[in-house]
C-alpha cells in the first residue's frame, strides 16, 4: 500500500511540474508572428527571404505534431536551427533580432525541460 501510495505521490508531482512548464500553442505562435514581423524588413535579399521561408516550414512542421499532442525533438531542434539561422545571417531590425532571440531561449528552455524533465 505504501508502495502504491508512493507512485502515485510521485507521478502526481511529476504532472504537476509538466504541466507547470508545458507551453501552450502561444510559445510557438509567437514565433511565428515574430518571423513574419520580421521578414517584413524592405531590404531582405533573395537568401534572406528563404532563410526565413525555411524558418516558418520547419515551426509549422514541429508545431503541427505538436498540437496533436506529438513531441517530436527533432523537429524542434531543427526549428531553433532555422530560427537561428535566420538570426544569424538576415538584416534585422534590433527589435526583431531581440523578439527572435526571446523566441529562441524560450524554445531551448523547453526543449531542456523535456528532455531533463527531473
Amino acid at each position: 500500500m505504501r508502495r502504491i501510495l508512493a507512485i502515485l505521490i510521485s507521478s502526481a508531482a511529476l504532472l504537476a511540474a509538466q504541466t507547470a512548464y508545458a507551453p501552450d500553442h502561444s510559445m510557438f505562435e509567437r514565433a511565428r508572428v515574430d518571423l513574419d514581423r520580421a521578414s517584413n524588413y524592405p531590404y531582405a535579399s533573395p537568401a534572406d527571404r528563404r532563410r526565413f521561408d525555411d524558418a516558418r516550414t520547419r515551426l509549422f512542421d514541429f508545431e503541427s505534431r505538436f498540437d496533436r499532442g506529438r513531441y517530436d525533438r527533432h523537429r524542434l531542434d531543427d526549428a531553433i536551427d532555422r530560427i537561428q539561422n535566420v538570426v544569424s545571417h538576415n538584416s534585422l531590425d534590433p527589435r526583431d533580432r531581440g523578439a527572435l532571440d526571446d523566441d529562441l531561449r524560450r524554445m531551448r528552455d523547453y526543449r531542456e525541460f523535456r528532455n531533463h524533465p527531473y
